[in-house]
């Protein structure tokens, strides 16, 4: 796999000239390697450009190919080509399975290929009264319980148009995300299978729980009434600012700030953010500071996630949450192995399926209305 990354960078211009030197060393050694380069050179240029962009060869890929670099100058070789031959497969995979396939083969596409369709998303009121929301077009609620407009999700509540009295939960299932617009101004995203719970009353405190799930927040300045958000895991406090919430593993909670200040309270811990850091909160822990990629951390707004060096059960996660997939893992060893790439939720769930296949690290097939990964 790694000589496949060398001949792939080299026909796309992207080679450096040390790697343009070992790769001539491997081809004038290696006759499956010469056989690698005639077959990758049939492929046309676009379309292996088109794989390297779908699997963000520019950002992701290449620090692991980095870090490659490095641990090789310390005599690591071996081990790092193993690391990097599965980012190489998952990297190329997306332009492979278009032309790679034999005449034989065949792709097991099974009823769930392009995932279940999930429900609409739905507010909770306070008394339990659920309303659905329409997924496209406009719909307007007026009535004693609600008073809103949805339009092709995105939940407007203006200074006339609140919930009725009490506190209010946007549910939103897999495969979706929404967008409210909050009567102060404020805007929230929301993630696939996010819950956000919220209650404003002119004068008072605005406040919002995140009850799992994931959220971005571009919060309206007033000094007069902080904007705070609660996440089972502790309260983000701000003034005005953008910032991001992942609250969806058990007894975590990331607070990513991308501009403005935050306050991050966890028990007796207090902290403050500047832009560019997020906050680590863990259950029964210290808070941890660290930076961030804002690309990367936002980039589920575009239908993005981005695997580093991930298991099988965090694609199992992503596939649940934006396809709503269930993946069998058939075996301990399948669910330890690791990958690099990327899952775009706007594009049909076969083509990773077949893209993960191709890497030869594992087997994605449909049983029934499951998919397994042995």
């Amino acid at each position: 796999m790694y000589t496949r990354l060398l001949l792939v960078r080299r026909i796309l211009g992207q080679i450096t000239p040390e790697e343009s030197l070992e790769l001539d060393a491997i081809l004038e050694s290696d006759p499956d390697a010469r056989a690698l380069r005639d077959e990758l050179q049939s492929i046309p240029p676009e379309t292996l450009q088109e794989a390297f962009s779908s699997f963000d060869v520019h950002t992701g890929l290449l620090d692991v190919y980095d870090r490659e670099q490095d641990m090789r100058r310390r005599r690591r070789r071996t081990i790092i080509r193993s690391i990097l031959g599965t980012a190489a497969a998952a990297l190329i995979a997306g332009a492979v399975w278009l032309t790679w396939l034999s005449p034989n083969a065949s792709v097991e596409q099974g009823p769930l290929a392009t995932g279940n369709p999930a429900g609409s998303a739905t507010l909770v009121l306070e008394d339990g009264t659920t309303i659905s929301l329409a997924d496209t077009g406009l719909q307007k609620h007026n009535g004693s319980d609600a008073s809103f407009t949805n339009n092709n999700r995105v939940l407007q509540l203006g200074s006339d148009q609140a919930p009725g009295e009490g506190w209010t939960t946007l549910v939103v299932p897999a495969r979706l995300d929404y967008q409210v617009k909050l009567s102060d101004g404020s805007t929230v995203w929301l993630n696939s299978l996010s819950r956000l719970r919220f209650r404003f009353e002119n004068g008072k405190q605005r406040e919002v729980f995140l009850e799992a799930g994931e959220a971005y927040f571009k919060v309206t300045g007033d000094a007069q009434n902080p904007f705070t958000v609660h996440t089972p895991e502790g309260d983000v406090q701000v003034l005005g600012t953008e910032f991001n919430v992942n609250a969806y593993s058990e007894k975590q909670m990331v607070a990513s700030l991308i501009n403005g200040k935050v306050a991050i309270r966890h028990g007796v811990d207090r902290i403050e953010l500047n832009p560019g850091h997020q906050a680590l909160v863990n259950a029964g822990e210290t808070i941890v500071v660290e930076n961030f990629d804002p690309a990367r951390t936002l980039s589920w707004r575009e239908g993005v996630h981005f695997f580093d060096d991930a298991a099988i059960k965090e694609i199992s996660t992503m596939l649940d949450r934006w396809f709503n997939v269930e993946l069998v893992i058939d075996s301990p060893d399948v669910g330890r192995r690791r990958f690099f790439g990327r899952l775009d939720r706007n594009k049909p769930i076969q083509d990773f399926v077949n893209a993960m296949n191709l890497t030869g690290e594992v087997n994605f097939y449909w049983k029934g209305n499951k998919l397994h990964a042995k």
